[in-house]
């Protein structure tokens, strides 16, 4: 069994380049996406990402700015709130639409903090719809 440390046990304020896949309930669909997790302060990071969503007809991706703060005891949980751009395309044609995220989730560090887990369960609150995306992600810690 391999021990699995928290974020204050792992490479505290490293930047973290972040592989995500996930699943949008709303349109029913398959996602891929990058994030970069920026530290700020000891328990607050702001993470631009986007992600690309396989629809059926068109394109649709979502970019995002947001910021999350590390919560208990060992800093596994974070909560955040940000910005989305959603963009879909139809037949030649873009919509864009903006919109609130509310997210949460686990990240978790393999001993000496280069590797990590993350799940992250999220809304992104707009006009007329609230999709929900789950996503599973592997992070790396970028430096010496």
């Amino acid at each position: 069994m391999v021990p699995i440390l928290g974020h204050s046990q792992g490479l505290q304020n490293r930047t973290r380049i972040v592989l995500r896949g996930g699943w949008e309930t709303e349109r029913e669909t398959g996602a891929a996406g990058v994030a970069v997790r920026i530290p700020v302060r000891a328990v607050v990071e702001l993470i631009p990402s986007v992600d690309y969503f396989f629809v059926d007809v068109g394109d649709a991706w979502q970019g995002n700015i947001d910021a999350s703060v590390r919560i208990g005891k060992r800093k596994l949980f974070y909560v955040g709130s940000g910005l989305a751009i959603l963009n879909r395309k139809v037949n030649n044609a873009w919509n864009s639409d903006l919109g609130l995220n509310l997210f949460v989730g686990l990240a978790v560090e393999t001993p000496g903090g280069r590797f990590g887990l993350l799940v992250e369960p999220r809304f992104t609150l707009r006009d007329g719809s609230d999709p929900f995306y789950v996503s599973l992600g592997v992070s790396y810690a970028l430096g010496p």
